[in-house]
């Protein structure tokens, strides 16, 4: 019998305490501008006011756009960052960017929530239209770094190398949560300690190598419309991101909070060796 209390929490909820290993923000970038330029012709500027404000303009063909954003930047390794900032087009986004310095490169994720209308279709109707049975949506993009893509432009490619790991991340004093990698499109998470203890699921996500033990992993949630987008750093077994949602269980107001860890990796299955 229900005792009417939630298991799954909103991510306001989830944020309070959530950010206690974060990595500190850098100010390298600080005074920097910077033009990205895409695999389908647009273009846009980064232009890095202070260690909390940015501009970030868009140029598409003849159209230009413009915003004034607060950002969180931190560098995991050197000339490798992750930028993470929000823009309102009406509907707000959500912009991260792994910046590569070192390849003059970048991968843009958008990161999109649903309307309230999307949030309401059951996962069944979902399941038998052949959707995806999370309502939030992600957009990868490969981009230059002051100068024009090319087709043979270096990018961060798809990976498979976290699969068959699962790994232990400490999120805080009271927040542990396990991921166990399955495959290309799925992995499952499991929170060992804190607000969500026992709870668990399997949602869909994305890999990307970055650079050798680093890698780029977004998550999209069903059960409450979350995308998670971090940086894991199997070298010095940390991560480094941050997690988008509304704050509430209703499409409103949002919640964008950086978070860190520390990992330890508790088992590994070899890959299978395709025939």
């Amino acid at each position: 019998m229900s005792n009417g209390k939630k298991d799954y929490i909103s991510v306001g909820e989830l944020s309070v305490g959530f950010s206690e290993n974060i990595m500190q923000p850098t100010d390298r970038l600080v005074g920097e501008s910077l033009t990205l330029f895409y695999e389908n012709g647009k273009k846009s500027k980064l232009t890095f006011v202070d260690i909390e404000t940015l501009k970030w303009a868009i140029i598409d063909g003849e159209a230009e756009e413009k915003f004034v954003c607060s950002y969180t930047a931190v560098m995991p390794r050197e000339n490798i960052y992750f930028i993470d900032f929000i823009v309102s087009y009406g509907d707000t986004k959500s912009i991260s960017i792994v910046l590569d310095l070192r390849q003059k490169i970048a991968t843009v994720i958008t990161s999109i929530l649903p309307t309230a209308e999307e949030i309401a279709i059951p996962m069944l109707d979902r399941a038998n239209q052949g959707v995806p049975l999370t309502s939030v949506k992600a957009v990868f993009e490969h981009v230059s770094v002051d100068k024009p893509f090319t087709d043979d432009a270096p990018q961060h490619r798809p990976t498979t190398d976290l699969i068959g790991k699962t790994i232990e991340f400490i999120y805080s004093s009271k927040d542990v949560y396990q991921h166990t990698y399955l495959n290309e499109n799925y992995y499952t998470w499991h929170c060992v300690s804190g607000n969500e203890k026992g709870l668990c699921d399997t949602d869909r996500c994305f890999y990307y190598k970055v650079d050798n033990n680093l890698y780029l992993f977004l998550w999209l949630e069903k059960v409450i419309p979350t995308a998670g987008v971090v940086i894991e750093d199997l070298d010095a077994m940390r991560s480094y991101g941050k997690i988008y949602g509304y704050e509430g269980y209703q499409a409103g107001r949002i919640s964008n909070f950086p978070v860190g860890s520390y990992a330890k990796i508790v088992n590994q299955k070899e890959q299978p060796i395709n025939s």
